[in-house]
């Protein structure tokens, strides 16, 4: 093959590309991401921190298992100390699970002054107000506390249209009891493709490592966490955790919570 009918082919393929990520930007999108958090690290250091953030936190099930409260903090890759002011705590799962860590990580959280809160982990194919009945057998909300927040990251082999079903049936059932608004957590791809259409009205817990910043299309939703790490290394818990920040300050992370 000449190098002229080589040249020619590779162009014809990058122009394929083009035009499908020009005509597609939300798939090209997700193959970015996918490369970017396979391939490519923004540091060497596994505790990297976003900066331009006051407020850092991060969430917690058993996979921590016994944390030292007392110790919580991190260096950021220019030395400088992250202490960390709230922390999402897994509570519950499915229609049955409870987190066997949630109790006592939940009493500890207060005890050590950390804003809390408590998640559940959602299914898709299962019933939506057994769901709720089991997060909210499990989780009582005190004044000072976040709002709760659910977890959905699988569609578990559900239409867009019975996940948004599901998921709004859910979230009701858990504002009419707590009389306060919850948070939706998933993957930014997965926001995408499920739900920013159908719960504008709704704030985000956003998962997107591996970034300098939260890549994201303006004014698609309203983001008030960012799951910034799954890999980030702190004092007081054994292994790697997740690391988050509040898109906003003390004061505005203070209106958020529960009154």
């Amino acid at each position: 093959m000449s190098v002229w009918t080589k040249f020619s082919l590779w162009f014809l393929v990058v122009m394929a590309v083009v035009i499908v990520a020009y005509h597609n930007k939300k798939y090209f999108r997700h193959a970015y991401r996918y490369f970017t958090y396979h391939y490519y690290k923004v540091s060497s250091n596994p505790s990297n921190f976003p900066d331009g953030f006051e407020v850092h936190g991060i969430d917690v099930s058993h996979f921590q298992d016994i944390i030292e409260w007392n110790k919580l903090q991190a260096l950021n890759a220019k030395g400088d100390t992250i202490h960390f002011q709230f922390v999402y705590i897994k509570a519950t799962q499915g229609v049955l699970i409870e987190d066997n860590m949630f109790d006592e990580n939940w009493e500890e959280a207060k005890d050590h002054h950390i804003v809390r809160g408590a998640y559940h982990y959602f299914l898709p194919d299962r019933n939506p107000q057994v769901q709720a009945l089991n997060f909210i057998a499990n989780v009582k909300l005190s004044p000072g506390d976040l709002p709760p927040a659910v977890d959905i990251e699988e569609d578990k082999g559900k239409s867009k249209e019975e996940i948004v079903s599901n998921l709004k049936e859910f979230l009701t059932a858990l504002q009419e009891h707590y009389h306060i608004q919850p948070v939706i957590y998933s993957n930014i791809n997965f926001i995408e493709d499920y739900l920013a259409d159908d719960f504008k009205n709704y704030s985000f817990w956003v998962s997107h490592y591996n970034q300098p910043r939260l890549d994201i299309e303006e004014d698609s939703i309203k983001w008030v966490f960012w799951q910034h790490s799954n890999k980030s290394d702190l004092l007081g818990i054994n292994g790697s955790t997740d690391a988050d920040v509040f898109n906003g300050s003390l004061q505005q992370l203070d209106s958020l919570l529960v009154k």
